[in-house]
């Protein structure tokens, strides 16, 4: 009898290589799953199994968190609205009481007092506080100055006040002892810091001044009643102890931003 034939190999890989490779496949893409998981940030892993659910269907009772985008860093952006139209509400109840106290007529440029992003704003102009080139207080500036500060400003005691002093495009004269427009402002803010704390009791440490000489017209140079206006000098009632940055003369009172010294401003919390 003639031998059995030897059975050819079959060609090609072996059947039990492809059970084999798609659990090596399986594997690989289960560690990648893991590895992911623990680098992801958890609202992109939200999303993503939120992703999975709505192709496969909704799981009952898996990751049934909603996303919710992070919160801001900055504690400022996330105060609540209602808080932030009470204070602007606030500033300007201040704001009026102030101008009846100042000012017995109908508005005027000459004094004026409005809420803006860093607290209140108070301008006088210099035909009010001085005289043009000079540095000493009139008397009606004086009495200004004083109900100011014994009918405004000592409400607030716990709050800063910045004091600005601004000029016109005019050039003091020749022999003035202001060689230009930024040391009479500053001699104005200064010689207004002085009367507030000497004369009207105004703690020195919750003072500061500074000079903006020729710089932030509020008006245009252009008429004498104009540069009059921009001849003032400014102070401003800062809603805040860390408040010290300079945002412009011009800027108004929308938006404005809160912290918790801010609880001064606010009704029922400081009210008189």
């Amino acid at each position: 009898m003639a031998g059995r034939k030897a059975e050819e190999p079959k060609k090609g890989a072996p059947e039990w290589m492809c059970t084999f490779s798609d659990m090596m496949s399986l594997l690989l893409c289960f560690f990648v799953l893991l590895f992911s998981m623990s680098t992801i940030e958890k609202t992109k892993f939200i999303q993503a199994i939120g992703s999975i659910q709505g192709a496969l269907g909704r799981i009952p009772g898996m990751y049934n968190t909603s996303f919710t985008p992070p919160a801001s860093l900055n504690p400022q952006q996330v105060e609540p609205v209602q808080r932030q139209r009470d204070l602007q509400r606030a500033k300007e109840a201040i704001a009026e009481r102030a101008r009846s106290k100042l000012v017995a007529d109908e508005p005027s440029k000459e004094v004026v007092v409005e809420g803006v992003k860093e607290g209140i704003r108070f301008t006088l102009t210099g035909r009010v506080l001085f005289d043009r080139d000079s540095v000493k207080l009139s008397d009606d500036g004086k009495r200004m100055l004083t109900t100011l500060a014994q009918e405004i400003l000592s409400d607030f005691p716990n709050l800063r006040l910045r004091i600005e002093g601004h000029t016109d495009d005019t050039p003091p004269p020749p022999g003035s002892p202001y060689p230009d427009n930024w040391r009479l402002a500053e001699a104005r803010a200064y010689s207004t810091m002085l009367f507030l704390r000497d004369e009207c009791g105004i703690d020195q440490e919750r003072m500061s001044f500074m000079s903006c000489g020729e710089q932030r017209p509020r008006f245009p140079n252009d008429t004498p009643e104009n540069k009059a206006l921009n001849r003032r000098v400014e102070i401003i009632l800062l809603q805040g102890s860390r408040s010290e940055n300079i945002t412009g003369v011009l800027e108004g009172s929308k938006d404005p931003k809160i912290n918790p010294d801010e609880s001064e401003f606010v009704p029922g919390v400081k009210a008189r």
